[in-house]
């Protein structure tokens, strides 16, 4: 245990003084930051403006151009969905002057209805595709437009067009539990489980190779077991990565409760008032603990493996890719979607999957407690067994230098 602990403590001072822990975390700190204070700004800037220019200034002109004759009669409708934007009569002759203009003028926009075989034709010109109004709710207005010309003609009243017109009430309803705020967060929280256990497990490996390329390696051999050297490193690398993920997420969390605007949206979608639990916020801290366990015991051997730092990248290469692979089958069958209930169930019990694929499901709710539990018995019993093959590697492998050992050169050693 006092070998452990030695270089336990060695890893850990190593790791926090490193250059590229600090770096690292003060651009992301730095990224975040400035994620959560635009939206402030920007509404800072735009909130007061807003109520000024709301009455008194218009974002551009929009131009109407009726070779039917009927829409430019309910010049209102169009101002009621743009209300932003001036409204104008046009004539036919100024079509080529008013498309110049609008090329100019991004905020301007034409809506041109042209009579084609009897039917009505809408067309709507911008300046760009980012700029302008929108051709679908525009052609939607004018249908509005066109059926209630027809049911006049057909002698139906104003009051019957209106109640024909009204739009149908409808709800919404979702059988499980997850919603889009808890899908976001879900996406969110599997990309950085990914590439925080990708990260820590590969530091692991950086650190056994520099110090066994450095010789450093030979005085730890003298004062502690293989084994404990293994047990030690993992375990200080481990909490390095969570002081730094866990102080992340604690800025991160900060910032969003006192930076980011209560009333902001992404993509449509309130993001205040996003809560997780404690026992969700604990299980998602075993994931990760027990993920990066993995993946770091299997970074040590590889680590131990290369006699040159320069090959390092290419003794990593197979847990990579099982990396990749576990991360895509759980992106897969969670966030995508996809794949069938057996390929599902697979990406929960997968070892090498599960640590990507349950967060998701539990920040979703679309996971029982019986899974959750089958899930973490087989991942602490594939780290068990692979922590003791790792070990017995590792002892082999750690103070040989020279080209890198295959198994069969393994086996005459032991």
């Amino acid at each position: 245990m006092k070998q452990m602990l030695i270089v336990f403590v060695y890893t850990l001072k190593e790791g926090i003084r490193k250059k590229a822990f600090w770096i690292s975390t003060i651009i992301i700190m730095a990224a975040v930051l400035l994620l959560c204070a635009v939206p402030r700004v920007f509404t800072a800037f735009t909130g007061e403006k807003s109520t000024e220019k709301a009455d008194h200034e218009k974002k551009g002109t929009c131009y109407l151009l009726d070779e039917v004759g009927i829409f430019q009669q309910n010049l209102e409708m169009f101002q009621e969905l743009y209300p932003e934007l001036d409204f104008q009569i046009a004539e036919n002759e100024n079509l080529e002057t008013l498309k110049q203009e609008i090329k100019e003028k991004e905020d301007d926009s034409l809506i041109y209805i042209e009579k084609t075989d009897g039917q009505p034709v809408v067309h709507v010109v911008n300046a760009n595709f980012m700029k302008g109004i929108s051709a679908k709710n525009t052609a939607a207005v004018c249908d509005q437009i066109m059926q209630s010309q027809s049911l006049r003609e057909l002698g139906v009243g104003e009051q019957q067009i209106k109640v024909i017109q009204t739009p149908l009430s409808y709800t919404e309803e979702y059988a499980g539990e997850m919603d889009i705020t808890g899908y976001i967060l879900g996406v969110f929280m599997t990309i950085v489980m990914f590439f925080a256990v990708y990260y820590y497990g590969n530091g692991v490996a950086m650190s056994v190779a520099a110090e066994k390329t450095s010789r450093v390696m030979e005085t730890l051999i003298v004062s502690a077991k293989p084994s404990r050297i293994l047990a030690g490193k993992c375990l200080g690398m481990g909490v390095v990565g969570l002081l730094q993920l866990g102080g992340l997420l604690v800025f991160g969390g900060l910032c969003y409760k006192y930076l980011l605007p209560n009333d902001v949206q992404l993509g449509g979608i309130q993001l205040s008032g996003i809560s997780v639990s404690a026992g969700t916020v604990i299980l998602l801290l075993v994931y990760f603990i027990l993920g990066y366990a993995l993946y770091a015991v299997l970074n040590s051997v590889c680590g131990a493996a290369v006699s040159r730092i320069e090959d390092l990248n290419a003794a990593l290469l197979p847990v990579s890719i099982v990396a990749i692979l576990g991360f895509y089958l759980g992106y897969f069958t969670s966030i995508a979607g996809g794949g069938s209930s057996t390929l599902t169930a697979l990406a929960l019990y997968l070892p090498i999957s599960s640590p990507f694929a349950v967060p998701f499901k539990l920040l979703t709710g679309e996971i029982e407690p019986v899974q959750i539990g089958v899930s973490l018995a087989v991942l602490a019993v594939t780290i068990v067994v692979a922590a003791v093959i790792a070990s017995k590697i590792y002892s082999i492998s750690v103070m040989h230098y020279g080209k890198p050992l295959k198994l069969k050169d393994m086996k005459k050693m032991k």
